[in-house]
């Protein structure tokens, strides 16, 4: 047993390592948009949860996954960050699994560097989000896959169909990645003529749609919904995907794509040279990113924009793990090369990320609210900003809301239902000197902050 672990001893290094940096640069007490809506429903009623997910813009299983979770943990937001470090150990066991076993320890060290220390994988390793459950089913889906076309068996089959369907059942991009793994397994059982593998796919593919069909009725209903106005056009056609890799290092998107690019063309060449079935499944890995970027750029010119970056990370990552077969080629200090380059991309992103949460004062504001804001205190917001208006609902629930579309002395001399209420400031609306003429109280509690938002707390008065 010693042995086994000393052999490891550096994969195992690796996980702790990046683990350490997750669990130290994530926040404990602040959440971003998308993240409050998370939250909010693991702590809704049944119905309302329900309600809710079906009519979001996302598949349902994370919310499932992550429901009763959260209730054990007491919706607590660190532990609900952890439950996503789950799925970062089933892509680590990925790499020193199916990548080790299969293209060697240099193709590990490789896919574990490129996948744990690039720009992006530290922010979405602990977001209480589903891009990383997500990749986790689409990484499991490509490893079938090759499975399925170097020793197609009933098990392998069983096993591409469950995960090709959790990933789907996880976000709508995983679909789009999914139809490339599916067309790469018919291409070759046509080109290889093999009537009985082409035969299990099409059993594979009617299982798949057929067990998908009702959430994909969920799905059409959800976009009908939705009018996808949170999507804006990009500066450029590649801006979504150079986004995921931009850095506090100059450039460092580039870096990345070229090495995405050339990759894939290497696999292209040895395929075409050498005719093996490794370079094949390399090639359909990394077609589903150059497949859905082009898709979304088309469609963003005729129709409208349809592409972010966190949608690309699932097709991102399945051609990090499409990559592993051409590094069996590289000299091992070219890779250790490329390995330093991306820890010290992944170095210098944790250290801002770390600096940025060290800075962060939100857990005062907290420690304010349970101290001064009781039961059913009113907090005044001025319309426009919903992250302000999310995190006061969601840290502060004792408290009611109320939105103002302006804020002056002659509207809270005029509105009964208020005579003393909170108001968090985070524009500059409050006009002393108009509200103290007026006879109101006002009493400055100093400026504080949820995540990136800074606000002044007053507590106002109205004259008895």
């Amino acid at each position: 047993m010693k042995n086994k672990i000393w052999e490891r001893k550096y994969e195992i290094l690796l996980i702790i390592l990046f683990m350490f940096m997750s669990v130290t640069a994530c926040s404990r007490y602040t959440i971003n948009f998308d993240e409050f809506y998370t939250m909010q429903w693991c702590r809704s009623s049944l119905p309302d949860f329900l309600h809710e997910v079906l009519h979001d813009t996302s598949p349902f299983l994370y919310y499932f996954m992550i429901r009763p979770f959260a209730i054990l943990t007491g919706q607590n937001i660190f532990m609900a960050r952890l439950f996503s470090l789950a799925a970062l150990c089933i892509l680590f066991l990925i790499g020193t699994g199916f990548v080790k076993k299969h293209f060697g320890q240099k193709a590990m060290f490789f896919y574990l560097g490129i996948l744990y220390l690039n720009p992006f994988m530290l922010q979405k390793s602990t977001e209480i989000r589903m891009y990383l459950w997500a990749t986790a089913f689409t990484l499991l889906s490509g490893v079938f896959c090759y499975l399925l076309l170097t020793a197609p068996t009933r098990k392998n089959w069983t096993f591409f169909t469950l995960f090709s369907l959790l990933s789907a059942y996880t976000h709508y991009y995983a679909v789009l990645t999914m139809v490339f793994l599916y067309l790469g397994i018919l291409f070759y059982q046509l080109g290889t003529r093999n009537t009985k593998q082409l035969k299990n796919w099409l059993i594979c593919s009617a299982v798949t749609v057929l067990a998908y069909f009702p959430f994909l009725l969920i799905a059409i209903a959800q976009i009908k919904e939705s009018n996808g106005n949170w999507i804006q056009k990009p500066g450029s056609r590649l801006e979504p995907l150079k986004e995921l890799f931009v850095s506090e290092i100059p450039y460092s998107e580039y870096f990345y794509l070229l090495l995405m690019a050339a990759f894939t063309v290497f696999s292209l060449v040895a395929f075409l040279k050498k005719r093996q079935v490794t370079y094949y499944w390399s090639l359909v890995c990394c077609s589903a990113i150059w497949g859905i970027t082009a898709f979304g750029i088309v469609f963003g010119e005729l129709v409208k924009p349809v592409m972010l970056s966190r949608y690309l990370i699932m097709p991102v990552c399945l051609l990090f793990l499409g990559l592993t077969p051409a590094v069996k080629h590289l000299p091992k200090y070219l890779v250790l090369l490329l390995f330093l380059a991306f820890a010290l991309i992944g170095g210098i992103r944790y250290r801002s990320a770390a600096s940025s949460l060290k800075e962060d004062q939100t857990v005062n504001t907290l420690h304010f609210a349970q101290e001064h804001i009781e039961e059913q205190d009113k907090i005044v917001l001025v319309s426009g900003d919903d992250y302000l208006y999310n995190c006061a609902s969601y840290y502060i629930p004792q408290a009611e809301l109320y939105y103002v579309g302006a804020f002056n002395a002659q509207l809270i001399l005029e509105d009964e239902s208020r005579s003393e209420f909170w108001f968090f400031d985070n524009g500059n609306y409050l006009n002393r000197e108009e509200l103290e003429a007026a006879g109101l109280t006002i009493e400055a509690f100093g400026e504080y902050q949820f995540g990136y938002l800074f606000f002044q707390i007053y507590r106002i008065t109205k004259p008895v």
